[in-house]
């Protein structure tokens, strides 16, 4: 497997306040990689609450990004970005691990083609050392999920938002958790917290997504691919063809969970992200 050691980021520095820390630093004995978490649509830090302790006990620093406080693409892309930096000069050395789930998963990617752009005009290396893809494809929104999301903006833009229903609940769980506190009620949770104007600005703002399949061979950093075979929202056939075209990538299949594996198996999940992280 290739790997790129941690270089010198080129973007430019956005302005976000510096918040890394999800787990206090002192809490961690020696910590040994910082971990970039970007969410999924109408998702924010509940999503990731029950992996923190697994990598809290791997010693990894934790930088959620609100993409839910995002307006459009750009600041999104600049979210992600600023998660990615060095906040403590004690930490400055520390290899860079990017985690995405859904549309966080293809915003990691995105994420990387721009850095490695931008590292390749400036004769530099991108920073991030790996890339961990949780239930999201390369290939962006299918046809039909794309016209779904664009009535729904039409009609959500003339109409209140009654909130996410139970029926399509679930579709993203496996079935006998739509009525779990954990899994379904945690989602109409942070569906009803975020609202409607989240709803419209995600949904909008990542609504054009460019197929980003033919570039994966571009890809020369450890990527772990993660899936659910009861994943309604995204192809598995989309997954199988992402690792064939990820030199060295490595593709982990659940087999009795749906696309929120990460409130379905929080705890194994993590613990899968650790092993993949602490062998590189």
């Amino acid at each position: 497997m290739n790997r790129l050691q941690p270089g010198i980021h080129c973007l430019r520095r956005p302005q976000y306040p510096a918040r890394w820390y999800s787990v206090p630093r002192k809490q961690l004995a020696s910590p040994t990689s910082r971990l970039s978490l970007v969410p999924g649509t109408m998702c924010d830090n509940r999503l990731w609450k029950r992996m923190l302790p697994v990598f809290a006990k791997g010693n990894i620093l934790v930088a959620q990004v609100p993409l839910w406080k995002a307006v459009d693409k750009s600041s999104m892309r600049q979210m992600i970005t600023h998660s990615t930096y060095n906040e403590g000069l004690q930490d400055q050395n520390l290899p860079l691990d990017v985690l995405g789930f859904s549309m966080g998963g293809y915003l990691a990617l995105d994420h990387y083609f721009r850095t490695l752009e931008n590292a390749n005009n400036n004769s530099q290396q991108s920073n991030i050392r790996s890339l961990i893809i949780v239930c999201s494809s390369a290939r962006g929104l299918g046809p039909k999920e794309r016209a779904r999301r664009t009535q729904m903006l039409d009609l959500m833009s003339k109409h209140a938002y009654a909130g996410i229903s139970p029926s399509r609940i679930a579709k993203f769980v496996k079935p006998g958790l739509v009525d779990s506190p954990q899994v379904g009620g945690l989602i109409a949770a942070m569906d009803k917290d975020l609202g409607k104007q989240v709803l419209l600005a995600q949904f909008s703002s990542t609504l054009d997504r460019e197929n980003l399949m033919d570039r994966l061979t571009e890809i020369r950093i450890p990527v772990l691919i993660v899936g659910a075979e009861r994943d309604q929202m995204v192809d598995s056939k989309d997954l199988y063809l992402m690792h064939e075209r990820i030199k060295g990538s490595r593709l982990v299949m659940f087999k009795d969970a749906g696309h929120m594996v990460a409130l379905e198996a929080p705890e194994r999940l993590a613990s899968i992200v650790l092993e993949f992280v602490s062998g590189l």
